[in-house]
């Protein structure tokens, strides 16, 4: 008789449940295959909406200026290259059960849900020729999945698992953050008087009222809010902290390199209100923003996990 199946054998039942309840599970959770899917979903989401748009294929045809259409390349082009691989790796992380899954995912279901809002909202409908209403369902449902993520993603972390630092965060929140939305959102002040004037002038705003509109009521009536509640939070040492920091740094890390993309596309498309001081703005905006998220991310890029929360000295 094998001596393990004997010594397996002779246990008692109530001992044998013990060892079973103490043994390393290799089953993924529900609640981890239901997020992985959705991550799946919404990188084929994402490429087949810059496939079958402007940047490809030109299956769908926004009802936009040219303008706008240049940016909607630009956003494809980063959608395509580096937010869907970047939901890809994401899924592949939630399914192996790594810590840092549900963290990446705040940032990709901050900046999906924001995207597809624009591009539903954004189209003039009643003057401009197109087709786009027919990517709708699409829309809505990457729209649906996007949010959907980053609320599971919330639940999901552990903050006890995440290396965090006083003194850093503390830093972040009283000086690195501010910074980077203040050039981010400032820009706002000028264009507000502007477009809220009897006669506009912004070319911006001209080439698409109902974008910039919506994409004001995004920055101004979602993430400047979450951005000072974020920096409020590190500094006063919030628990939920860490969660904000990186939903908001996440967005910023990849809204940063999209704006980027677009300047990018109107200034080699030959875009009448394109300019090269606007794409080295843009540019250096969108590289500070990937800088800021690489760094916050790079503990957990190290698996640097369950560090306790320091005063001071090193750690997130």
């Amino acid at each position: 008789m094998n001596v393990l199946a004997g010594e397996t054998s002779s246990r008692t039942p109530r001992q044998r449940d013990q060892l079973s309840a103490a043994a390393p599970s290799r089953e993924i959770p529900r609640a981890s295959r239901w997020l992985a899917l959705i991550l799946f979903a919404i990188a084929l989401g994402l490429a087949a909406v810059a496939l079958i748009g402007p940047l490809v294929t030109e299956l769908i045809d926004y009802r936009v200026t040219e303008t706008l259409r240049n940016q909607t390349i630009g956003l494809d082009a980063v959608s395509l290259f580096c937010v869907a691989p970047l939901a890809l790796l994401a899924a592949f992380l939630v399914l192996r059960g790594h810590v840092a899954r549900p963290v990446i995912t705040l940032g990709i279901g901050a900046y999906t849900a924001y995207m597809f809002l624009q591009y539903i909202l954004g189209p003039d409908y009643a003057h401009l020729q197109g087709n786009n209403e027919r990517l709708f369902p699409l829309t809505v449902l990457l729209f649906a999945a996007g949010w959907s993520v980053a609320l599971m993603a919330w639940n999901a972390v552990d903050v006890g698992q995440l290396p965090r630092s006083r003194r850093r965060e503390r830093l972040i929140g009283r000086f690195v953050l501010p910074a980077l939305a203040l050039a981010a959102f400032s820009r706002y002040v000028p264009q507000l008087m502007d477009w809220m004037s009897s006669s506009p002038e912004d070319k911006n705003y001209l080439a698409g009222p109902s974008f910039s509109w919506a994409i004001a009521m995004l920055d101004l009536g979602v993430f400047l809010p979450a951005s000072v509640a974020t920096c409020l939070g590190l500094v006063r040492g919030a628990h939920w902290a860490p969660k904000a920091l990186f939903t908001v740094v996440g967005w910023f890390g990849l809204v940063g390199p999209a704006v980027a993309a677009m300047a990018i596309t109107m200034y080699v498309n030959e875009d009448p209100i394109a300019s090269g001081g606007n794409v080295i703005f843009m540019s250096l905006l969108g590289l500070a923003f990937v800088t800021f998220a690489v760094v916050v991310y790079w503990p957990l890029i190290r698996g640097r996990f369950g560090s306790p929360v320091a005063r001071g000295g090193v750690g997130l």
